[in-house]
């Protein structure tokens, strides 16, 4: 480990220790930056990360570069537990949630039993007690228009008449007879809603989105002076500057079939060289591509992908997609042939060249 990631660590865990875990996580994500096999940087994200299942991930990764430290077993244990805390958590808090408001709402089917009860009187009076028809009628209207209400939306619509009485600190609807004042319907019941107890959010029992940590671009200073190379191999033919690209806009060329790279400035060649590109059975991508990252150098691990090579300070590493890069090589010196996983291998001293020249977002041409 470097001393500048070291010195990283160590501020993590001061802050960590003092609380300010939003401090930690930038300090990590730089060390990360630095550094992604820094299995102890996995672990202190871990420890500053809310969302348990995340927090497992980071320790599994950290279990993926060193699964016998006993640090990372540890940590698998805890990581474990909490995501089956959580879990369990969640669970009560469904287990407790109140019932669905559909089935508390027995009273609106009593309401229409009783409406439909009242239009059978209605009509049985007037079948057999014609002198009182016309007085029924007018009665059991107000009736059936009190009853047939739900208790909601009379308060919203201001249709509770104005005799209406509190009995017991609930709403009792006495409709006033209008005709006869020895007649005097039967009180219909208001029946008082009942206040839905709102169901706690469950937001918090949601599962977070897992973050990703993706590095920040390095930031490449603009040089001044540039030296030119002083190797120029010979080109096939004129290539013409892609669509969008500007005049004196900075761009790469790389053509597999003659196994070279040009570096232009608009339409004028400042680099040409020899590269190696991928294999047949690793074939490099073609497409334009931006470069999005760079590192000035980096560990490549192919064990990861199932290949076979382990690669310390690979120099001057510039991403132009996904894990597919143009670097400098130092384990080779046959360039013009393909010999890589799919990355573009150039001379360390041209890739250091062309690592000042370059800047995130120059395009990188790609063909045969």
């Amino acid at each position: 480990m470097d001393q500048g990631n070291a010195a990283l660590l160590r501020q993590a865990q001061a802050a960590i220790r003092q609380g300010e875990k939003h401090q930690a996580r930038q300090l990590l994500q730089e060390a990360l930056q630095r550094d992604r096999d820094n299995y102890v940087a996995w672990l202190l994200m871990a420890s500053v990360t809310n969302d348990p299942r995340t927090s497992l991930g980071y320790v599994k990764q950290a279990a993926q570069l060193n699964p016998s430290a006993a640090t990372v077993q540890k940590a698998l244990v805890w990581a474990e537990n909490r995501v089956q805390t959580a879990a369990a958590a969640a669970d009560t808090a469904v287990s407790q949630s109140p019932p669905p408001v559909e089935k508390r709402r027995w009273w609106l089917w009593g309401g229409v039993a009783l409406t439909l009860l009242l239009v059978v009187l209605a009509i049985f009076s007037a079948l057999y007690w014609p002198g009182r028809n016309a007085q029924a009628a007018v009665e059991m209207a107000s009736v059936v228009t009190l009853s047939t209400m739900t208790p909601a939306a009379e308060l919203a619509s201001g249709a509770l008449p104005a005799d209406v009485a509190e009995v017991g600190g609930e709403e009792t609807a006495v409709a006033t007879p209008t005709i006869a004042p020895s007649f005097t319907p039967t009180p219909v019941p208001h029946i008082v809603a009942k206040n839905i107890g709102q169901s706690k959010d469950n937001d918090d029992h949601q599962p977070r989105p897992t973050w990703t940590l993706t590095p920040s671009p390095t930031p490449t200073p603009t040089p001044t002076n540039t030296p030119m190379p002083t190797f120029v191999a010979p080109q096939s033919g004129p290539v013409s500057r892609p669509f969008g690209v500007g005049a004196n806009e900075r761009w790469v060329d790389v053509n597999l079939t003659t196994q070279s790279l040009v570096a232009y400035e608009g339409d004028t060649a400042v680099l040409s060289t020899f590269i190696s590109s991928g294999t047949w059975q690793h074939p490099t991508v073609t497409g334009q591509f931006r470069i999005y990252l760079t590192y000035q150098s980096q560990t490549m691990d192919g064990r990861r992908l199932g290949y076979d090579y382990y690669l310390e300070n690979v120099p001057y590493v510039m991403y132009f997609y996904e894990d597919y890069a143009l670097h400098g090589t130092f384990w080779h010196n046959n360039f013009g042939t393909p010999m890589s996983h799919g990355c573009v291998n150039m001379k360390t001293s041209e890739a250091g060249w062309l690592y000042e020249w370059v800047s995130i977002g120059t395009l990188v041409n790609v063909h045969y």
